[in-house]
């Protein structure tokens, strides 16, 4: 028998090459945890085929922009090769993508194969929501039943209120914010930004919101700095999602005065396109055409070694669980 355990990293995945950009969003837009179309799953697939490829010249456009691919496969793999360092050998680390490769039924597929009799599912999201840890979970459930592989599965369902992963973002602010000109906090404004989510799924009970909230809120107490605005991005179709946007909140820093400006991807942890791209390029272009001066990005923590030993804190401790 295999004694190891097994801890899987789940995250969203992202195209590897242009070409993957249409079929990474089809499985995107078929996914029900996240997108719920009238009849179920009877148009689920045809609909997500419809806007995949209605999607997938503008989605390309941004994944060009950042060099033909996203990078959070690769970011993935060193956050896993860095937990693999600092956990030891008693544990095996994986990586699982949600909506492409190595996508959930490959990687039950080799679980199953090395016989792994219990498994520690490590979602990258710190704060849960059933788009994002929900579906993974879920998605992963499915394949073992699929599969018929019975390990025991933990799953780390939210950890935004790890010491150490917010004491990394709060070291990691710092640091950019010495790179701006006048790097004295009175002088620029910081906003955290995260990813969006529609108010219907909020109302429908999601905790995504209200940990995200959290999250900010001890960071900002950590840091203590008094211009500071928590708000979302990457909203798309007609729902109303959660308020203010990013976009409009740059517009009202700008038209304000402002001419610094730090912004941190709250609820990422690794760089991709929304933080490389939609952050960092679109989100910049606004910012100069307004006037900000300098508007600097935060790298998201990627293989930070604090975020790192945060990640070993969650998986010993969600090891000695029954």
């Amino acid at each position: 028998m295999f004694e190891q355990t097994a801890v899987v990293l789940c995250n969203l995945g992202g195209p590897d090459s242009l070409d993957a950009v249409r079929p990474f969003l089809f499985n995107l837009f078929s996914d029900p945890d996240i997108f719920r179309f009238p009849l179920g799953s009877l148009t689920q697939r045809p609909l997500a085929a419809l806007i995949a490829w209605r999607r997938a010249p503008e989605a390309a456009h941004g994944y060009a922009a950042i060099g033909g691919k996203s990078p959070i496969l690769e970011y993935t793999r060193a956050q896993a090769e860095a937990l693999q360092r600092a956990i030891g050998g008693e544990f095996d680390v994986h990586v699982c993508m949600r909506y492409w490769h190595p996508l959930t039924d490959e990687v039950v597929s080799k679980l199953k194969q090395r016989n792994y009799p219990r498994v520690i599912l490590v979602p990258l999201y710190p704060q849960y929501s059933r788009t994002t840890s929900g579906s993974s979970y879920n998605e992963f459930m499915r394949q073992c039943r699929r599969q018929d592989y019975q390990p025991s599965v933990t799953l780390i369902r939210q950890w935004y209120e790890q010491p150490d992963y917010q004491n990394a973002i709060v070291e990691t602010v710092r640091a950019e914010a010495n790179k701006l000109p006048d790097p004295d906090p009175a002088h620029f404004e910081l906003l955290f930004s995260a990813h969006g989510l529609p108010k219907k799924i909020v109302a429908e009970g999601d905790p995504y919101e209200q940990q995200v909230r959290a999250t900010y809120d001890a960071v900002c107490a950590r840091l203590g700095w008094l211009h500071t605005t928590l708000c979302y991005q990457s909203r798309v179709g007609p729902l109303e999602w959660l308020r203010p946007y990013t976009d409009d909140v740059v517009r009202e820093k700008a038209a304000a005065g402002v001419k610094q400006m730090l912004v941190y991807p709250i609820a990422f942890v690794s760089d991709h396109v929304e933080t490389l791209f939609e952050l960092g390029i679109t989100y910049a272009e606004l910012a100069r055409s307004r006037g900000i001066e300098h508007y600097r990005v935060v790298p998201a923590l990627n293989n930070h070694p604090r975020f790192i030993e945060a990640l070993r804190s969650l998986v010993l401790d969600a090891a000695q669980r029954p």
